[in-house]
């Protein structure tokens, strides 16, 4: 569980669109005001994130409608930034509590605004900060934390913070209302600890998810093999390919290339570079390559950042015998250390070793540690720790692999080996490590990202394994990871500066180049699982969860055990679901049969859009206006591909499209007076209608005509697009927009009715979109992604491709899990029947073996 101290809510700053910025408001908007008279006080723990601005506003007590008294932090010129109190744009002053040596350090910050005869005294921490004349009648207070409108005056200026632990007294010696913000919110509305004031937060982040979710940070992409090597002391991260070194400073984030010449054969190179600690060598901070298939005098080399060069040629004449092998560096011996590896068929269980002065030491492992390659190394200064991989006992590929699942520890004074335990494989559990393990040695833990390397659709997920007993403790959420066997690559990087865990994936795309990705997570790191809490009815979402899928899966249970008793068999078979379609699906006339959205593949999902004035483009053109009356009807079919193409390009290119692109599309055999006079008579027919809607217009600029849109009116197609750029980056969802998005994906396609050729690029670009995203949450570990929701997830994108074998898969299973055991084979079947169908061969995966977990 989440330790406290890490709760509270952050507020996005200046690194985020104004937009975006977060605010918390209490009360909610649009309910009533919190009345005080003679007293106020209000109380939060407060922290400035390093690296940001600091600038912006802490939070605004809005007295009245006229009245404001602001908390800001300011930055002036030449002086050390500061918070202080400003009222009706009068500075008050300073607070005294915090100052450049703590500022960056958590402060609780305690506001009273107390009135005695007719004098209003401004306090902070019990120090009084301004004093004025004041009546002692009633007033209404709002306040609001971050971007705020609040009395006819708004700011995006939003400090970066995090706050947490809010506290508001109306009266002395009387209860508070209290919102802790150290768990992240399922709804935008939350409901004080004694539930009588409603807050609000928009656009919030948590830090509890940084701690749950991994977040991307950037992508580099490459033309040649690409291999990560990290630099822990220096916060760096390289990328060596065939004539380059890119370098990238985690810290800052910022990027260097170190280009060489002449190129190396990275093609046929396998991870065989490595750092070396900043004194190790000349006290230069060295980057070395190694070759145990080289001479000995030729194993080792050395990359000169200064003059961009390698200290030796670099040559191989064919692929590497220790592909996805393991190294280190030993400071017991100052040595270079190789082992295992993967190379022409066999699996490798060599220990090579090279000093830094070239001294080449090799050892067989064979009768120690079984070859492998795909373990797992970490090491401390003394002892080294190897956990699992893939290979077999004769090293022979031929004989088939197995998956170990054993850890081993080596001395690194005598190199002599200890093996603590080996746990039994089975087919479920299949998963290896990437190469490093991180050692915590005092708690007995060993930190790696865990994958299923039997796949290609493979995913990361960190792991604590325990180094006495082999348990395993999931921690955080999943980063996706297309497994190439040795054209693939993960590490795990940890970086005690910022406290924070990085991972890097590497693969190559199908266009040949290789697409590297770099990932961070705070630390320490908690489950994805941890129940959150939807303070809008005081239900934690996972008991929400529970009652669903007992309402869902109860009316089976009595037949499900039937079944079993009668057949007293725990494998399913065809014969089993044959029998069970209508015993465990069909219920009786005095049962209520409740579902989730679980159609077949080629059933029509009836989704009712919500109706409010907007132009709807996906599933079809389609106009609401101010009235909600359908006025499609009056858009002539010229006019509908107008505004449609004025939409598209409006959003694809910023600045719309051209009067030339127009005469293309739509009256390229006209003259030019005749072109023009179509163009506009059917805009200003269009411009007409669109005020129906809402406060919207078609422009032009420099020739280019694109859509106005000032708020009013909604744009299905434009929403789903801001979702899709939202999380194509992120592994994590909030639940609010995932239902959002479920709710725009199962509208169907762009615009399926017009069959024109220029938008055939927009409709392709959407649905690879929204098909990318989809999948990625119907396989993400997310704990709000259940199987309910998987399987909306699933047909949703069976809505863009019906045959989409791993959302049937997916499907089958989730509905297996829910007991709807004859639905999932009816899926089957359905599917079975269309993909004969369509593809004119028969589908050669029987049930059993097509839901299989993979």
């Amino acid at each position: 569980m989440a330790n406290e101290q890490f709760g509270g809510l952050i507020f996005r700053s200046y690194e985020s669109s104004k937009e975006d910025r977060t605010y918390f408001l209490i009360p909610a908007d649009k309910t009533p005001r919190v009345s005080y008279h003679n007293y106020l006080s209000l109380s939060f723990d407060l922290k400035i994130r390093e690296g940001g601005e600091p600038f912006g506003y802490i939070c605004r007590i809005a007295i009245g409608n006229t009245d404001n008294l602001d908390l800001l932090l300011t930055n002036p010129v030449n002086q050390n930034p500061y918070f202080c109190l400003v009222k009706k744009q009068q500075y008050l002053g300073k607070l005294p509590s915090i100052n450049i040596d703590n500022f960056y350090q958590w402060h609780t910050i305690h506001l009273e605004l107390e009135i005695t005869n007719h004098i209003l005294y401004i306090k902070e921490k019990g120090q009084i900060i301004a004093q004025e004349k004041a009546t002692e009648k009633p007033q209404s207070i709002q306040i609001c934390f971050g971007a705020n409108n609040l009395s006819n005056t708004s700011t995006s200026d939003v400090a970066p913070m995090i706050v947490k632990n809010i506290r508001l007294k109306t009266e002395k010696n009387k209860n508070e209302y209290y919102w802790s913000l150290k768990q992240p919110s399922q709804t935008p509305l939350l409901k004080s600890e004694n539930g009588d004031i409603v807050a609000q937060v928009y656009n919030p982040e948590w830090v509890s998810t940084l701690h749950q979710h991994w977040k991307f940070i950037r992508g580099v992409s490459f033309s040649s093999k690409s291999f990560p090597v990290s630099d822990v002391q220096q916060g760096i991260l390289y990328f060596v390919s065939n004539d380059r070194i890119t370098q990238i400073n985690l810290i800052s984030n910022k990027m260097e290339i170190h280009k060489f010449q002449p190129p190396i054969e990275i093609e046929r190179m396998s991870n065989q570079f490595i750092t070396l600690p900043y004194d190790s060598v000349n006290k230069k901070n060295r980057l070395a390559y190694y070759d145990f298939e080289k001479e000995d005098k030729d194993v080792l080399t050395f990359f000169d950042f200064e003059n961009n060069t390698w200290s030796k040629c670099i040559t191989r004449e064919r692929q590497s015998i220790y592909n996805q092998h393991n190294k280190f560096y030993s400071p017991t011996d100052s040595c270079i250390v190789q082992l295992f590896g993967y190379g022409f068929h066999q699996y490798s269980s060599e220990l090579n070793k090279v000093s830094l002065s070239g001294k080449v030491m090799r050892k067989q492992l064979k009768g120690i540690i079984p070859p492998r390659y795909l373990s797992s190394i970490g090491n401390t200064d003394s002892s080294l720790y190897i956990y699992g991989g893939l290979g077999n006992e004769t090293g022979k590929q031929e004989y088939g692999v197995k998956t170990y699942h054993d850890l081993y520890k080596l001395n690194l004074k005598d190199y002599s080996v200890n093996k603590l335990w080996s746990n039994d494989t089975t087919k479920t559990n299949c998963e290896v490590a990437t190469s490093t393990l991180l050692i915590d040695e005092t708690n007995q833990r060993a930190y790696g990202l865990f994958f299923n390397p039997h796949r290609y659709h493979s995913s990361l997920v960190l792991k604590a394994l325990h180094l006495q007993t082999g348990e395993i403790e999931v921690l955080g959420d999943t980063i996706p990871y297309l497994f190439q066997d040795i054209s693939s690559y993960a590490d795990l990087i940890y970086l005690p500066q910022q406290q924070k865990y990085y991972a890097v994936t590497v693969y190559q795309t199908e266009e040949h180049t290789y697409e590297a990705k770099l990932y961070s997570i705070s630390a320490p790191v908690f489950s994805s699982y941890i129940s959150t809490t939807d303070f809008s009815n005081g239900c934690s979402l996972s008991t929400s969860i529970l009652i669903i899928c007992i309402i869902s899966v109860g009316v089976g249970i009595f037949y499900i055990i039937r079944r079993q008793k009668r057949h007293n068999k725990s494998v399913i078979t065809t014969e089993m679901l044959t029998a069970s379609i209508i015993q465990t699906d069909t219920p009786s006339p005095n049962e209520t049969n409740i579902t989730v959205n679980d159609n077949l593949p080629n059933e029509e999902i009836t989704e009712t859009r919500t109706i409010q004035p907007g132009i709807y483009l996906l599933n079809g053109f389609q106009v609401i206006n101010r009235e909600l009356e359908d006025i499609t009807g009056k858009f002539t079919p010229i006019m509908r591909q107008l505004l449609s193409a004025i939409l598209l390009y409006s959003n694809q290119y910023n600045k719309g499209i051209s009067n030339t692109r127009l005469k293309e599309l739509f009256w390229y055999d006209k003259s030019e007076e005749s072109f023009s006079n179509n163009r506009s008579v059917n805009i200003r027919k269009i411009r007409i209608l669109l005020k129906e809607i809402g406060n919207a217009d078609i422009s032009v600029v420099n020739g280019y005509w694109h859509f106005v849109n000032e708020g009013e009116i909604y744009i299905d197609y434009f929403t789903a697009l801001k979702l899709l750029e939202k999380y194509s980056q992120s592994n994590y969802i909030r639940p609010d927009d995932l239902q959002l998005l479920l709710r725009l994906a199962t509208q169907g396609q762009l615009l399926p009715n017009l069959q024109f050729e220029w938008v055939d690029e927009f409709k392709s670009d959407y649905s690879d979109g929204m098909i990318s995203l989809l999948s990625k949450l119907r396989d993400s570990t997310q704990s709000d992604i259940n199987d309910n929701i998987r399987i909306e997830l699933a047909n949703s994108i069976l809505k863009y491709d019906s045959l989409d074998e791993e959302s049937i898969r997916v499907k089958c299973q989730a509905l297996l899990r829910l007991k709807r055991t004859g639905i999932a084979y009816m899926t089957y079947k359905q599917f079975v029947k269309e993909y004969k169908q369509i593809l004119d061969s028969d589908f050669e995966e029987s049930f059993e073996t097509f839901i299989h977990e993979k």
